[in-house]
């Protein structure tokens, strides 16, 4: 008896010293139960002098009809509904000959097309269509691209950059190899579906009571120019000649990929559990919100210290920096960092370069928000257009 009322208090001095992320009732809740997937057939649509596939990690193909020697068919459709319109398209060609052919992408009546093609033959290096190749039905709905494949090599043609969980983790060790005195690689835990979390942090050893900085990306599959803007940023500070003087202030902390499920099964905006995650940062009914959040209170509790900016990085239809109006309570760690940041950029652009800020209260359970009622942090939604010009995306 002695024995299980110990065992008892031990595993309550645990659970309730253990540290959590709150919950909270955000002024616009939504309800992130877990809801169920479409499952896109994978496998290999063959016709004749053509082979059609979605064998390969990122890839969004539903259905393949060939309509003539020229035209291809090509069915686009979410994991569930409703969803945001982020129609995004990833497949593989590969033609035994030369061969013209038309690629119409066909999605469903409620969705328009949005991003602009781009092919490749290597999964690196990606070129936009010609614009003279690409045209958009006048209802949206529909788009033919037209190209030239060549003989017995594979071409990608997708709606971005493919950057999948294994690019991810690929970058992330070349990351920590060319950084070891300042990048320390871990996992936070498993997706839905079991991929890996993956995280490291950016500091002079262990984690300390200096203030921190979270960076987080790739919520939602589709926004691969979030991601780019992510990498640049942290090239940035990572080469900086002021980096060591930065690191004895700050330190950092980065989840580069909180949606793997999503990315790999190519989705247009949910994760494996049927939800936007970027809307259950209030209660966390998912693991991958559940898990990233939990470690962020965890190792910042332990180090006893505190963060003071967290950013997101997103993508949209053009260029924006979502923030809080000045009124939002509790009031910010970083008062008056948000202003003179913004106003930084747009001197270093220069030019007719302007901030494109939207200011907003506290609404929805986005991190931007939980960082702001987690910890007091400044909450900043990093967002980048789906088409600004790549060697702008790092400039920015």
């Amino acid at each position: 008896m002695l024995r299980f009322a110990l065992s008892l208090l031990l595993l309550t001095l645990l659970y309730t010293c253990a540290p959590s992320p709150k919950t909270f009732e955000f002024p616009r809740p939504v309800d992130t139960t877990t809801k169920p997937i479409q499952q896109q057939p994978r496998g290999v649509f063959p016709s004749q002098y053509l082979r059609v596939d979605n064998e390969f990690d990122g890839a969004r193909l539903n259905g393949v009809e060939r309509v003539n020697d020229t035209l291809l068919r090509v069915r686009i459709e979410p994991e569930n509904a409703p969803i945001n319109s982020s129609p995004w398209y990833a497949f593989r060609l590969r033609a035994e000959r030369a061969l013209p052919l038309t690629v119409e992408l066909s999605y469903p009546a409620d969705h328009k097309h949005r991003y602009y093609p781009k092919t490749s033959t290597d999964r690196i290096n990606w070129t936009p269509v010609d614009s003279t190749a690409v045209r958009v039905a006048t209802d949206g709905h529909s788009a033919q691209v037209q190209l030239l494949l060549p003989a017995n090599q594979p071409v990608y043609l997708a709606a971005q950059e493919i950057v999948n969980s294994g690019d991810v983790r690929n970058w992330l060790a070349d990351l920590a190899d060319r950084h070891p005195d300042v990048v320390t690689t871990f996992e936070v835990g498993q997706s839905t579906l079991g991929r890996p979390l993956p995280a490291f942090t950016i500091s002079r050893g262990e984690l300390g009571k200096k203030p921190t900085i979270v960076l987080l990306s790739r919520q939602h599959p589709p926004e691969v120019t979030g991601f780019l803007a992510l990498q640049a940023f942290l090239d940035g500070l990572l080469d900086h000649a002021y980096r060591k003087e930065f690191l004895e202030q700050y330190q950092v902390l980065v989840y580069p990929l909180l949606n793997p499920d999503g990315v790999d099964l190519g989705h247009w905006r949910h994760t494996a559990g049927g939800i936007d995650s970027n809307r259950d940062w209030a209660y966390y009914r998912q693991p991958e919100a559940r898990q990233i959040a939990t470690d962020i209170v965890t190792r910042v509790r332990k180090a006893k210290g505190k963060v003071v900016l967290g950013m997101d990085f997103h993508s949209t239809h053009e260029d924006v920096y979502y923030t809080h109006t000045d009124d939002v309570e509790p009031a910010t760690a970083l008062p008056g960092f948000k202003d003179s940041w913004l106003a930084a950029i747009e001197r270093g652009i220069g030019g007719t370069f302007r901030i494109n800020e939207e200011a907003e209260p506290i609404g929805r359970p986005t991190t931007m928000s939980w960082f702001r009622t987690q910890f007091g942090a400044e909450g900043i939604t990093y967002e980048i257009g789906d088409g600004t010009d790549r060697t702008f995306v790092r400039r920015k």
